[in-house]
């Protein structure tokens, strides 16, 4: 009964985290599940997990290493969605910013579906309407070439008086 009542105490959180360049791209899983053994150490079930990819950061940070401060304009990108009490959150924060090879995280309050942003179709395609346009065909008469020699002259004839 107490482990129910613990659950409906959770909350949904995501921490997305920055792991050091230096870090050899092998163990780059294994630096995320040192961050995920923190959560379920701390009573927190994850929902869902990013595995951190390399990307260029748009600006530098810098972070001190082996006492040494070091700017770093690439990282490895991850995130973990997880849920946990809101008391052991902090406790999180603490044991993350412990680890040598984070160089930055955030954690953030969030919802159990996934936020990520997908383009939708539009509901409606643009149609271009076309009508089928009636054209009548009117028939002209057929006129000889005397006729028309002879419409010619009466207006050049007119034009000159």
């Amino acid at each position: 009964m107490n482990e129910i009542n613990e659950k409906d105490d959770s909350l949904i959180y995501e921490v997305g985290f920055h792991l050091l360049p230096t870090v050899d791209e092998a163990d780059v899983p294994l630096q995320s599940s040192n961050i995920r053994s923190i959560i379920e150490e701390n009573g927190g079930g994850v929902i869902a997990e990013d595995m951190p990819k390399m990307l260029s950061l748009s600006y530098d940070i810098s972070k001190s290493v082996d006492s040494k401060k070091q700017k770093f304009n690439k990282a490895y990108f991850g995130s973990i969605k997880f849920e946990v009490e809101p008391e052991k959150v902090l406790l999180i924060k603490n044991k993350i910013e412990n680890l040598q090879n984070v160089l930055r995280f955030l954690i953030v309050k969030t919802v159990k579906e996934n936020t990520m942003h997908t383009p939708k179709n539009p509901m409606f395609k643009k149609e271009s309407i076309k009508e089928e346009k009636t054209v009548e065909h009117i028939e002209k008469p057929k006129v000889s070439e005397a006729e028309i020699d002879k419409s010619i002259d009466n207006l050049v004839i007119d034009q000159t008086l």
